[in-house]
Formats: C-alpha cells, sequence, structure tokens
C-alpha cells in the first residue's frame, strides 16, 4: 500500500472499457504531485485530494480530504473517494501504446458532504456510488437534486447517465412550469 500525503493533483484519463495505470511522481515546491495517466478517447478526468492511498492488492485508490474530480461539464465534491478496480489477470495484462494495461474501473463510491454538478443539474447528498458498467449514479443520504428552480428529494434519487434520465424513490418535488 502506497500513501501520498499534502495537496495533490492527479490527472486521470479514465477509457470506457480500461484504466490504464502509470504512476510517476515529483516534487514541487513543498508538496508532491502524483499522476496517473491512461486514455479515455481524449476525456481528461482531474482528481485532485489531501491524502490519496493506492492498494494493488486490493484494486483501490481512496481520495481524502477535499476531494474535488472533475471531467468536461461534470464536477463531483466529496470528503472520501473509493475507487474499486476490477482485476486483470496476466494473460490480459499487455501493453497498449507502450502503456502497460493494468485494471478497469468497477466502482465509484463518494461520501461525506456530496455536490455534484452536471450542466445547470446540482445533487446533493451524503452518499453516491457510481456504476461504470452501467453508467448509472445512485444518491442515497437526504439526496436533493436542484436543477434551474426546480427542486427534486427523496430517499434514493438514481441518476441514468447516458439516458440523461433521474429516478426518484420516496420523494417530493418542486417544478416551477416554463
Amino acid at each position: 500500500m502506497r500513501e501520498f500525503g499534502k495537496r495533490q493533483t492527479i490527472v486521470i484519463y479514465i477509457a470506457l472499457l480500461l484504466l490504464l495505470v502509470r504512476a510517476v511522481t515529483c516534487e514541487g515546491q513543498d508538496k508532491s504531485i502524483t499522476r496517473f495517466i491512461s486514455q479515455d478517447q481524449g476525456r481528461a478526468l482531474s482528481i485532485s485530494s489531501s491524502k490519496m492511498t493506492l492498494n494493488n492488492q486490493m484494486n483501490t485508490i481512496v481520495f481524502e480530504g477535499d476531494v474535488i474530480i472533475e471531467q468536461d461539464t461534470m464536477t463531483l465534491k466529496a470528503d472520501v473517494v473509493d475507487v474499486v478496480f476490477e482485476a486483470v489477470s496476466e494473460r490480459e495484462n499487455t501493453l497498449i501504446d507502450g502503456v502497460e494495461r493494468k485494471r478497469s474501473l468497477s466502482t465509484i463510491t463518494a461520501t461525506g458532504d456530496i455536490k455534484f454538478i452536471h450542466g445547470d443539474r446540482t445533487v446533493y447528498a451524503n452518499r453516491v456510488v457510481y456504476f461504470k458498467k452501467d453508467e448509472v449514479m445512485v444518491f442515497t443520504g437526504s439526496p436533493n437534486i436542484r436543477e434551474g428552480l426546480d427542486k427534486l428529494k427523496g430517499e434514493k434519487i438514481t441518476v441514468f447517465i447516458l439516458e440523461d434520465r433521474v429516478v426518484v424513490e420516496g420523494g417530493e418535488a418542486i417544478i416551477h412550469p416554463k
């Protein structure tokens, strides 16, 4: 297990089917910078946090303290983010564009004071789980959505990213006609 302290910036390109991981550590001023580089058809994912813990045996990376994840028009802010990868066998471990294929993304779980922004839609919650395979985010812990003047609250809010569809369970809505 590796731990990286202080403020760091991590640049990640998450592939739709793969996450290629290569660690590079640099020293700058009095902050250590760790970069994980892979490829996702040109879509950059930037993650910053106070602390990052990489556990290769468990196929996880945990980001702690003021975590901010940004990609295109999406931003996720949380206290802790746990990234889980699917293990890749040695036979499947191959070189792609000179970078070793390590593992593919499975889930991302964020906890704490969650704020997810996508376009003009903002979702607040205490916990969110992102399922890469289905491109679905499930928000729990007093989740609510704000889009313009409209507000939705519920016990559980599921966002289907590819369908641009939201399902609110056990909740209420305030919708302003346009």
